[in-house]
């Protein structure tokens, strides 16, 4: 039975433009302008309200979320489709790419957010999810799935099949590894891997952004403890 394709451009092109759009960033430039970005926001909040001249982790995470820009961008692989085996291997490495990129993004917003949580309470990814347990689902899925450790998947890869949310077409996965799904025994038991769509990567890093500048905005006394601790 023959399928119409599922082509990777479309899906490129509509989280590159969200991303564009939402970020406040112009992307069409060889490195992004950002002056428009959060990030530039809380600069110049920093140096208007409180007197700062530069804050390194404001001016560090615009120019390393760049690189979600850079990748969000690359067209080398639009005419690949999503259900041609081959095609799949290759997409999943493009994926992998973009979200160990997501993965630093992340783990600099919870640095941030650590900076006014006591020591050892965990709860700066409750408190930057937008919906409950996406900024900590994300992060196991790309630390037990995407990087190159000797555990979990890399442990016990018996060369699962990869489907991606993306695709148009349902995936015939029972017990898929998961943006949720990462537990030991989800590992053992599991046929597939299941890869979460670009859209949802963005819209977890977006809802970051939200959530501390409208933090940022409100908490003068926690902004300020950023701006003298992170400068």
């Amino acid at each position: 039975m023959e399928f119409e394709t599922n082509l990777f451009g479309d899906t490129r092109k509509r989280a590159f433009c969200h991303w564009e759009t939402e970020t406040h960033r112009n992307c069409r430039l060889v490195n992004d302008d950002i002056t428009g970005s959060p990030e530039c926001k809380w600069q110049d909040r920093a140096t208007l309200k409180l007197g700062y001249q530069h804050i390194s982790i404001f001016c560090s995470l615009g120019e390393w979320a760049s690189n979600i820009s850079d990748i969000l961008r690359d067209d080398s692989c639009d005419c690949y489709d999503f259900l041609d085996y081959e095609h799949r291997q290759a997409l999943f490495r493009y994926y992998t790419r973009l979200l160990l990129v997501v993965s630093e993004v992340l783990c600099d917003f919870e640095k941030i957010v650590q900076t006014i949580q006591p020591p050892g309470s965990g709860k700066a990814r409750d408190f930057l999810s937008v919906r409950k347990g996406d900024v900590g689902s994300t992060l196991g899925f790309i630390n037990k799935v995407c990087k190159h450790k000797v555990g979990e998947l890399h442990l016990c890869n018996h060369h699962l099949r990869i489907w991606f949310e993306d695709c148009s077409r349902g995936h015939t996965f029972t017990r898929p590894i998961a943006v949720g799904r990462v537990a030991e025994s989800d590992f053992k038991e599991a046929d597939g891997i299941l890869v979460p769509k670009l859209s949802y990567l963005i819209e977890v890093i977006l809802g970051c952004y939200a959530r501390l500048d409208y933090f940022f905005e409100n908490e003068t006394d926690a902004f300020t403890m950023i701006c003298s601790k992170l400068r």
